[in-house]
C-alpha cells in the first residue's frame, strides 16, 4: 500500500478563481471600475497586485502536481521536511489532529537530529511542537488530494504498532 499526496488541483483552480474575482474590487478602488465611492488608486492597485500574485501561487500548486508526502515499504518522505525517506525504524509515534477543518498527522521520531527538517524555522517549530508534545514533524492533509484517513491507513499498514500505543511515543 503506498499513499501519495499532491496539492488538490480542483481546489487550487478555485481559490485562484476566487482571487481573480476578488480583483475587482481592487480594479473598482483604482477606478477602473467607476463607482459612486470615488477612486484611491494607491489602494485599488495593491488589492490587485496582491490577488493576482496569491491567484498566481495557487495556479502554480495546481500545475504543479510534485509530491507533498510519500508513505511506503521504505519509510515517510516529506520533502518540506527532508531530503531523504524517514525510515520506518525512527517513527515512534503517530498523532493525528482534526482542528477545524484541518487535518494534520504529527509524527515523533527517535533520532530527531538524524532528520531535522530543512530550514531554522522549521527546525524551531519542530522542536517546539516535540516540547509540548505534538512530534517532530506533521503531513497537513487539508489541501491534499489524499486525504487523513488514506494516509492513517497507509502508516497502520505499515507500523499497526504505533497505534496500539495511543499514538504516543
Amino acid at each position: 500500500m503506498v499513499y501519495e499526496a499532491r496539492p488538490s488541483a480542483n481546489l487550487n483552480y478555485l481559490l485562484a478563481g476566487a482571487c481573480l474575482l476578488l480583483s475587482i474590487l481592487g480594479f473598482a478602488a483604482a477606478g477602473v471600475i467607476p463607482t459612486q465611492s470615488g477612486s484611491y488608486p494607491l489602494v485599488g492597485w495593491t488589492i490587485v497586485a496582491a490577488c493576482f500574485a496569491a491567484a498566481f501561487v495557487f495556479l502554480r500548486r495546481a500545475m504543479g502536481g510534485g509530491v507533498q508526502a510519500r508513505i511506503d515499504q521504505r519509510g515517510i518522505f516529506v520533502p518540506r521536511h527532508s531530503a531523504e525517506t524517514i525510515p520506518w525504524d525512527q517513527i515512534i509515534g503517530v498523532l493525528p489532529i482534526r482542528a477545524g477543518i484541518q487535518r494534520i498527522v504529527r509524527f515523533a521520531l527517535s533520532d530527531p537530529e538524524r532528520f531535522a527538517a530543512t530550514g531554522a524555522v522549521r527546525r524551531a517549530t519542530g522542536a517546539l511542537d516535540a516540547g509540548l508534545g505534538f512530534g517532530h514533524f506533521g503531513i497537513n492533509t487539508t489541501f491534499y488530494d489524499r486525504g487523513m484517513d488514506d494516509l492513517l491507513g497507509a502508516v497502520r499498514h505499515y507500523r499497526p504498532d504505533l497505534f496500539d500505543t495511543g499514538g504516543r511515543p
